[in-house]
């Protein structure tokens, strides 16, 4: 039989190779829609080939937008260098700080020489330099979860605790996707390197040999994870939680000796350093900049109560594993059951008073490690009601990745949920099309529904499929496109406010429809379409032979063109676009919101 220590290495690396297979199946290796190197991946990543093939080591990025229009299908930006400069005193700066490229320089070294020897562009943003940053992404994400276990492993001695929590924490939270879809953001990679660098210091607090060596590699890995997000810097504050005993010894380095490792530690160290004050200074003529320019803080406006039970964001609601969490600060000493649970609601308070307070979802990843550690604790400590625990815990990460696969697909939105949202579409799993408007926003409604029942309706409808009541519009090869409502422009538009038009419908689809299109149109006096916003039902979102729910909007963004002295009438038209088989359309409901921000960031 494997000795016990071996059947928990075993069950690791099996769940290793799942997350390899999780990368591999779920996440596009070569698609121009998802490229690895992406969003504020972009930062972080272009130093490397400004410093190193663009000739620019000054930062001034001048190169970027040219390279990034030869490699990428779209841009979050009209202007693609706005994804990374900002304004800093009298010049624009990449506002993103260069520790993520520091640990991708063996992964970007890679791909330029896969790009030279398969002759791709050489440019620092081809296919082979987005693979390999990809492959960085899994590299460090596996590296975070090792580490993860053996951390586990030394507080709490049970091996197995060591298996289910990195596995749980993996599968059970955000690091899931942010790892899987989006490589080059820092989270997943500041994970890593706060849980190394608690790791190294928990070392160097409890054991009696090597510590110097530990204490060196804690203030490198802290180094780095400073680097990549300087707000790390405050998981620093976490290590006091692992000193066991021994008073002021256990905090004082021991007698010094220059062994070559520590030399080499020291070497990476300085390192690190210079190559960071090097950027900084380059860019800002500032060894301390504060990069981010105009984003601030705004305490007295935070979202703490969203971050934790909103149904758009709230962490016990998206993460159920971290409430049960809590209950392991019962099996943890004072020192931990104090400083972790401050750590975590302190730190989810900063971040929840962020301007774009809905990074809180992301940036809480950076310090998983302190549910995991509680988690750990949990099902170390519990013994009659360890099943149940486990229990617990595996239907946690079911529940969440029911949750993060209906983000994805559209059912829920990550921005914009609400209770009767969330409800409603609780165990839906295929997509469907929504458009949230969270009530609170709404400052004023103008409300139309049509059921189809009226006598001007039943030429255009059918009692063959009906939702509701006993007649719906009909959508066939004879009538397959039908403008079936038209409305004043709104009064509650000329509020101030933001003005948004949102248009749902229950609809059933015969089988053979592929196609079917939505519109919203704005019209002038002379019945001239000023504005058409479409809306395109294809064979994703069309699921024939049954009832399904269809929510579309749009928001008037351009109230010089759309106003009410341009707009006379606006109208709601479905098209069954190849008029093949029938579709039956009933209890359309047309919606005219005046909206506030207050559900979305504050500026």
């Amino acid at each position: 039989m494997l000795a016990r220590s071996n059947k928990y290495s075993l069950a690791f690396a099996g769940f290793i190779v799942s997350v390899l297979v999780s990368f591999i199946l779920v996440r596009p290796l070569h698609s121009p829609w998802h490229p690895f190197i992406a969003g504020d991946g972009l930062g972080y990543y272009s130093y490397l080939p400004a410093r190193f093939i663009h000739g620019d080591p000054n930062y001034d990025f001048k190169w970027f937008n040219r390279v990034y229009n030869a490699n990428y299908v779209y841009s979050t930006f009209p202007n693609p260098e706005d994804n990374l400069l900002v304004k800093y005193g009298d010049k624009r700066i990449n506002k993103y700080y260069p520790g993520l490229s520091f640990v991708w320089m063996p992964f970007f070294a890679a791909g330029h020489i896969t790009s030279k020897t398969l002759h791709y562009p050489a440019d620092g943003f081809s296919w082979p330099y987005q693979l390999c940053i990809g492959l960085a992404s899994v590299f460090y994400l596996i590296i975070g979860l090792l580490y993860l276990r053996k951390l586990i492993d030394k507080l709490f001695g049970q091996g197995w605790a060591g298996v289910v929590v990195p596995a749980a924490v993996f599968y059970g939270t955000f690091l899931f996707k942010y790892a899987v879809f989006s490589n080059s953001l820092s989270h997943s990679y500041s994970f890593t390197f706060n849980i190394l660098f608690l790791y190294f210091i928990c070392n160097y607090l409890r054991e009696s040999s090597n510590r110097n060596k530990y204490l060196l590699l804690a203030i490198f890995f802290y180094a780095i994870t400073v680097s990549i997000r300087p707000l790390n810097m405050l998981v620093v504050f976490l290590a006091p939680a692992f000193i066991t005993g021994g008073g002021i010894k256990r905090v004082l380095p021991g007698r010094l000796e220059l062994k070559w490792q520590h030399v080499a530690i020291l070497g990476l160290i300085t390192l690190l350093l210079w190559y960071h004050f090097y950027v900084m200074f380059n860019q800002t003529g500032s060894l301390f900049p504060y990069t981010y320019s105009n984003e601030r803080f705004y305490f007295s406006k935070n979202k703490f109560f969203d971050g934790l039970f909103s149904y758009h964001i709230g962490i016990f609601v998206y993460i159920p594993l971290f409430a049960l969490s809590l209950w392991g600060l019962k099996f943890v000493n004072r020192r931990l059951r104090i400083i972790l649970p401050a750590g975590f609601f302190g730190l989810l308070f900063l971040y929840s008073s962020w301007w774009y307070w809905p990074i809180m979802q992301r940036a809480m990843i950076d310090y998983y490690v302190i549910p995991a550690i509680l988690l750990g604790a949990l099902i170390s400590g519990v013994s009659r009601a360890r099943l149940l625990v486990l229990a617990l815990m595996f239907f946690s990460v079911i529940y969440h990745q029911l949750k993060e696969m209906q983000v994805r697909r559209g059912i829920l939105d990550e921005y914009a949920t609400y209770d009767e949202v969330f409800w409603r579409n609780f165990f839906v799993t295929e997509k469907t099309n929504s458009y949230a408007v969270p009530p609170s926003t709404i400052l004023g409604k103008e409300q139309h529904e049509e059921d189809f029942e009226d006598l001007r309706f039943r030429r255009r409808g059918s009692s063959d499929q009906f939702f509701s009541g006993s007649h719906s519009l009909l959508l066939d090869s004879v009538s397959y496109i039908n403008g079936f409502s038209e409305f004043n422009y709104p009064a509650v538009f000329n509020r101030v406010g933001f003005r948004k038009v949102r248009f749902s419908f229950h609809c059933f689809f015969e089988r053979n429809i592929n196609s079917a299109h939505a519109f919203i149109l704005f019209y002038d006096s002379a019945h001239k379409v000023i504005l058409e916003a479409p809306f395109y039902l294809n064979a994703d979102d069309i699921h024939p032979g049954r009832w399904d729910f269809k929510e579309f909007g749009y928001e008037i963004a351009d109230t010089v063109k759309i106003n009410s002295r341009t707009v006379n009438k606006i109208g709601f038209t479905i098209w069954n676009v190849e008029g093949k088989s029938r579709l039956f359309i009933d209890d359309a409901k047309m919606e005219f919101l005046l909206t506030g921000r207050s559900f979305e960031t504050i500026q």
